[in-house]
Formats: structure tokens, C-alpha cells, sequence
């Protein structure tokens, strides 16, 4: 069946810088404050506790990436409105109940050997549930070309969730109680700023048509499989340093490793600004397309170059600014993921890339790969050499996926997903 654009409300589509300055903007407040919370967990509780919250992080993100299924950047890449935002809507919320299921038993489970760390599991979990309330009405925002929503819904979640996970750690000591003031904080957002500002341009109504549902899905599956792999990739060396190393050591590992957590996620904000224009230069030609793509990939590997730089001029001085001088002396780690990091950013743009072609199995096939050598790598880095065993590895299986992705950004017809039907 034909179907409407997603956007239910027209609406002016801002300039490509001043999206980028929106996501600039609205990430960098909210990355500022995710990193505030870490300084004041490392700060203010025992290294045991900041290694239960990587675990808990590690696992959570990916439970919710998986129920995701791709949906925040499907939705926003739908140039030519293939499903109505009702059926996005269903899906996720469908995909979010079970998401929340699942943590519920992950945290039964795990509480019976290490209590703290069920608790931690269940309250992280609620927040990525307030931030799933958010997510799909970015997308929305995104479809329309219009980022300021999403920098202001950013800002206010950053720094109300920080306020709120700093005076519950202060007042209780305890960090499943901060956690839990952080979801409440996002979950204010989601309902007072992020939902109504998305029925300017939607219709919050969701469509739970089985048909469409089932349509949707099988179109989204593979970006969705590809977004999981590739978060796999990025949480299973939290999770492998957590089984194999001691607790203290997963804690340095969350703390000084939080520089590749923070600098992905700023890449992937600039990758949600330009997806849609990537996604319409393609429909443009690729001529256009290339030399967009090329600008927004050498941009962020000179970033990841500065930040490799600063990282090993300044690391000591800067971690004992940061942490402590607990952790000052983690300079080469630091310097490795830094590494790592100059690697990951021009790899988010061209990911970004084979998203806007819609070359999902692409992307899945990829990633799968990516991640096999993620886990068999870190594992022995883990067991071989500690810490800096695992960056190690990880700046290894890095550089071999952009030169893949290199590779795969020449003009080609494989890997190109068929055009699904309208749902």
C-alpha cells in the first residue's frame, strides 16, 4: 500500500550548517555532561562501582540497540516516506517493552551472584527506556531536517540528568539510587519536551497494523542488525575486561576509556545530522554524494588527529585533572584509545555513507566481521597484556575496517539493498 511521508506537517528544512551547528550545540552539552558523570562516579565512588556501571552501560546499550532495530536513522533516511511514522512508533514501542523485559531477567540473574550490579542493571535500564522515548522523535525531527529540537531535548537531558545523578550520589552514596534520579530526569524530558515538540511534525499515534509492522521490520532488519553488531563491538571490551580482569581494572577501563565512548557518540550526532542530506545528495547523483561524503570524513579524521595529539602530549596532566591522581599514570592507555578514536571517527561518516545508499547488508556484513574480531581480539589483548592489550586490539581491528570502508565507498552496484515496497 502507498504511504504518506513520515511527516504529517511540512516543515522548512534549516541550512546543512546550521544543522551541524544545532548538533554541535545540543551533543556537546549532553557529551560534557555523560563525561561530568563519569569524573563524579569515579570521584565520589569505589573503582568497583564505576566497573559495575560500565558492565551495566555495556549491557544495556546492547539490549536497547537491538530493540532499536535501526529505527531513529531508518526513520530519518525515508526520503521517499516508505512507512508512516505510526508504524515507527509501534514497532519501537513494541521492541522497548521487550527490551525492558529482558533487562528485568539480566538483572534477576546477575543480582543473585553480585547484587549491586542488579541493581545498577535495573536502574540503567529504566534510563535507556526514558531515552527510547526520545530516540524516535529525534528521527522524526531528523526526517524534517531540523536538529535545534534535538539539541535543546539534548542539552536538557545532559545537564538535569547530571544534576540529578550528582545530588542523589551525594545524598545516598549509592549509585543505583543516581541512576535511577537520572531516568527520572530523562523520562521528564521525553514527556514534556521531546513528545510534543515531535507533534509539530507527526502524528504521535502509533499503528500497530500487523502488515506494516512485519513490512517495516523486514526493511529495517539488517540496518538494525548492523547498529547492534556495531555496538557489540563497542561494549563487548567493557564486558570482556569486566570477566577477565578485576573489578578494578574494568573501572580504570570505563574511566580512562570513556574518551572513545564520548568521541563515538559526538561522531554519530554529526552522523544523524547529515544522514538525511547524505541520503538526498545519492538521490542526486554520485557526483554529489562522494564529494559531501569526502568533506564529512576528512573533517572528523582531522578531529581525531587533534585529539590523538593532545592525548599524547598532555595525558598524564589531564587525567589527574580529570580523575585524579589515582589515574594519572594510565598515559599510554589513555594514548591508545585516543588512537582508536582517530580511527573511529572518519569510520562513522563512512558508515554513515552506506546508510544514506540504504546498503544495510552491507553495512550488517561488515559489522559482523567487525565484531568477531572485536571479541577474539580483546580476549587475548585482555589475557596477554591487561588494559592496553585491549586498545591495542582495538586500534588494529580499527584500521583495518576503514580501509574496508575505503574500499566500499568507490562507486559499486554490490552490497545494495533492493528498494522495499511502501508499508
Amino acid at each position: 500500500m502507498a504511504a504518506r511521508s513520515s511527516l504529517s506537517v511540512p516543515a522548512a528544512m534549516n541550512s546543512i550548517r546550521s544543522d551541524l551547528g544545532w548538533s554541535l550545540l545540543g551533543q556537546g552539552t549532553f557529551l560534557l555532561a555523560q563525561a561530568g558523570l563519569v569524573v563524579a562516579l569515579a570521584r565520589l565512588a569505589p573503582l568497583e562501582d564505576v566497573g559495575r556501571y560500565g558492565i551495566a552501560v555495556s549491557l544495556a546499550s546492547i539490549t536497547f540497540l537491538a530493540a532499536g532495530l535501526g529505527l531513529r536513522m531508518g526513520l530519518a533516511t525515508d526520503a521517499k516516506g516508505r512507512a508512516r511514522f505510526g508504524v515507527y512508533f509501534g514497532l519501537r514501542g513494541l521492541t522497548t517493552v521487550a527490551a525492558l523485559a529482558v533487562m528485568a531477567v539480566a538483572a534477576l540473574a546477575l543480582g543473585l551472584r553480585d547484587p549491586a550490579l542488579g541493581a545498577i542493571l535495573v536502574m540503567v535500564a529504566l534510563a535507556r527506556g526514558a531515552d527510547a522515548l526520545s530516540d524516535l522523535s529525534y528521527g522524526a525531527f531528523q526526517s524534517a531536517g531540523r536538529m535545534d529540537p534535538v539539541a535543546r531535548s539534548l542539552a536538557l537531558r545532559g545537564l538535569a540528568g547530571l544534576s540529578a545523578f550528582v545530588a542523589v550520589l551525594l545524598a545516598s552514596g549509592s549509585v543505583a539510587l543516581a541512576v535511577a534520579g537520572q531516568a527520572v530526569a530523562w523520562a521528564a524530558v521525553a514527556l514534556g519536551h521531546d513528545l510534543p515538540q515531535a507533534a509539530r511534525f507527526v502524528r504521535l499515534r502509533p499503528d500497530l497494523t500487523r502488515t506494516r509492522l512485519v513490512a517495516l521490520l523486514r526493511e529495517t532488519r539488517a540496518l538494525g542488525l548492523a547498529m547492534l553488531l556495531g555496538e557489540i563491538g563497542t561494549a563487548a571490551p567493557r564486558l570482556i575486561v569486566g570477566a577477565l580482569l578485576p573489578l578494578t581494572l574494568a573501572g580504570i577501563y570505563t574511566a580512562v576509556g570513556y574518551v572513545l565512548v564520548l568521541g563515538t557518540a559526538f561522531a554519530a550526532a554529526l552522523s544523524q545530522a547529515m544522514a538525511m542530506r547524505l541520503a538526498r545528495a545519492n538521490r542526486e547523483g554520485q557526483g554529489a554524494f562522494g564529494r559531501m561524503l569526502a568533506r564529512f570524513a576528512g573533517g572528523l579524521a582531522a578531529l581525531g588527529c587533534a585529539a590523538l595529539v593532545i592525548a599524547a602530549l598532555f595525558g598524564g596532566p589531564l587525567l589527574n585533572l580529570v580523575f585524579g591522581p589515582g589515574l594519572a599514570a594510565e598515559t599510554r592507555l589513555l594514548t591508545l584509545m585516543a588512537g582508536v578514536l582517530a580511527l573511529r571517527l572518519p569510520i562513522a561518516a563512512l558508515q554513515t555513507g552506506l546508510v544514506a545508499q540504504r546498503r544495510f547488508a552491507c553495512l550488517a556484513g561488515l559489522r559482523f566481521g567487525v565484531m568477531l574480531a572485536i571479541l577474539s581480539g580483546a580476549v587475548a589483548g585482555a589475557q596477554f597484556a591487561g588494559l592496553e592489550g585491549v586498545a591495542l586490539a582495538l586500534l588494529i581491528v580499527s584500521s583495518a575496517q576503514l580501509a574496508l570502508l575505503i574500499a566500499l565507498s568507490r562507486p559499486t552496484t554490490s552490497c545494495l539493498s533492493k528498494e522495499p515496497a511502501r508499508v
